[in-house]
């Protein structure tokens, strides 16, 4: 059901070049990439255990999330779905009315686009997010979260920033 869906993605914004040269390929590369780790971190680490990498700050913990960020919607799996595809086609809508693509926007929608099907793909296949990254900061055990995660994160974060105070150059990439 999954690549249903995102050849169907795939397939309805092929019309914009920009999006097949750049912005597909590296959200592509982003997805792999999550995927590729999760899976590393699934068959070497028994659930609910960790490795630590930097004594009392990093380390790698294989947990299973069953709802979105900070676990927040615990159990909604099909909820959550519903709003990842619908961020999607919202991102597809924007895609299709923004007529020039700086570099700056190929990165934030790469990022923006990789992370969300990087969970997506689990919620739809596992029934769950694998999450593995595992930091404290002075005592402070933050939730562990997972690569997809941390895109979806800085490419909202640039987004702001740009929205906020970035001027909106007339650039190709």
């Amino acid at each position: 059901m999954f690549l249903v869906f995102f050849f169907l993605f795939i397939n309805v914004i092929m019309f914009k070049v920009i999006i097949l040269k750049r912005i597909v390929p590296f959200s592509l590369i982003i997805f792999i990439v999550d995927q590729v780790v999760k899976l590393i971190v699934s068959f070497n680490l028994e659930l609910n255990s960790s490795i630590m990498v930097i004594k009392d700050f990093f380390y790698i913990s294989y947990v299973h999330n069953l709802g979105a960020a900070f676990s927040i919607l615990y159990g909604n799996r099909f909820f959550l779905v519903i709003v990842s595809l619908f961020a999607l086609f919202l991102i597809y809508y924007f895609l299709l009315k923004n007529k020039v693509f700086r570099c700056f926007d190929v990165v934030v929608y790469s990022l923006l686009i990789g992370g969300i099907l990087g969970n997506l793909f689990d919620r739809i296949v596992y029934g769950y997010v694998i999450d593995y990254l595992d930091f404290c900061f002075f005592g402070y055990n933050f939730p562990i979260f997972n690569i997809a995660d941390t895109c979806i994160v800085v490419a909202v974060v640039l987004f702001v920033f740009d929205t906020l105070w970035g001027g909106r150059s007339e650039g190709n990439c």
